[in-house]
């Protein structure tokens, strides 16, 4: 339930937490298709850390990171090397160049590490890691090595991913586990009734969502949205009311069947803007979302959002903004 509502609310409230303000706060997370790629969520952790942009050179980015670790401690300089190799600037460096794969690894996961808690003594810093379950193991060697540092630190750690995932934290004093289980029947119930109301003709609904869904609440608000998309609820949110018999309430055995229908729904233009995006992954550069796109009006951004296509921002995740 890494990407679920809930677990995704837990961590907002963590990072926009007055208990976390002025803190650094530095986000990342795996992808489906991540595990072949190492270093990819370290890789976004440290772009946003050293504010690289999609725009950005080679020269660019040495400045970047040079002026970041070189300000943040000069005694970091000879980490410079592998933060570059790592974000792939060309590094020239025959000391560099002269380590084996093996030693460039271990240097890599120091510089990375000895970054962030030479920061943490700056400041305390909250860092994110989400959808664990997708990690590659070089970002998982780097998070290993980091647990075992954080009892000296001023670092946070907040992580999620799904019961698969295994890691060796468990016994540690200083790791704590808030398990998201699906809702209890009557946890499911005061959820849909704060989502639809207290309509009495909802009652039947309501009973079948619960059981429909199994107390996901991720799939309970996907649920509610559908029949939203399709009326065959009408009104506001805590105050909807039904306007279709039974027989026409069509909801989706799965989450990925409710996402497949509201894609179907999408204006012919959204959906091949969709599907154009979707071919370069979870995270698409606005620049780069306007050279694929089939048209410059598919491309264009303007205030009226609709599902699925890109948010607010030059990069683009759960939805797109199109006129």
């Amino acid at each position: 339930m890494a990407r679920d509502r809930f677990p995704r609310t837990i961590v907002w409230e963590v990072t926009h937490s007055h208990r976390t303000h002025g803190w650094l706060v530095l986000e990342s997370g795996s992808v489906s298709y991540g595990k072949a790629t190492p270093y990819l969520p370290v890789i976004d952790l440290l772009k946003a850390y050293c504010r690289i942009q999609e725009r950005d050179d080679p020269r660019a980015i040495r400045e970047r990171v040079a002026g970041k670790l070189l300000t943040l401690d000069r005694t970091l300089e000879p980490f410079l090397r592998p933060l570059l190799a790592l974000l792939d600037v060309p590094v020239e460096d025959a000391v560099w160049d002269a380590l084996d794969p093996p030693q460039r690894r271990l240097r890599t996961l120091e510089a990375v590490k000895r970054l962030l808690l030479r920061e943490s003594q700056v400041q305390p810093v909250l860092v994110v890691f989400e959808d664990l379950h997708w990690i590659d193991s070089e970002t998982q060697a780097l998070l290993d090595g980091l647990v075992e540092s954080l009892p000296t630190a001023r670092l946070l750690l907040l992580v999620n991913y799904r019961p698969e995932y295994q890691h060796a934290w468990g016994g540690k004093t200083y790791y704590l586990q808030l398990r998201i289980d699906p809702l209890p029947p009557q946890s499911a119930e005061e959820l849909l009734h704060a989502l639809l109301g207290d309509d009495p003709t909802l009652a039947p609904l309501t009973r079948m969502l619960i059981a429909r869904t199994e107390g996901n609440p991720f799939f309970l608000e996907e649920c509610v949205r559908t029949l939203v998309e399709t009326q065959v609820l009408v009104g506001e949110r805590e105050a909807y009311r039904l306007a279709k018999a039974p027989h026409a309430w069509q909801i989706p055995a799965t989450a990925q069947a409710i996402l497949a229908a509201r894609i179907d729904r999408l204006p012919p233009e959204d959906k091949r803007l969709l599907q154009a995006a979707s071919v370069v992954g979870k995270d698409v550069p606005f620049a780069l979302l306007q050279a694929i796109a089939e048209s410059r009006r598919s491309a264009r951004v303007a205030s009226t959002r609709r599902p699925f296509l890109p948010a607010e921002g030059s990069r683009y995740k759960a939805h797109v903004t199109s006129p």
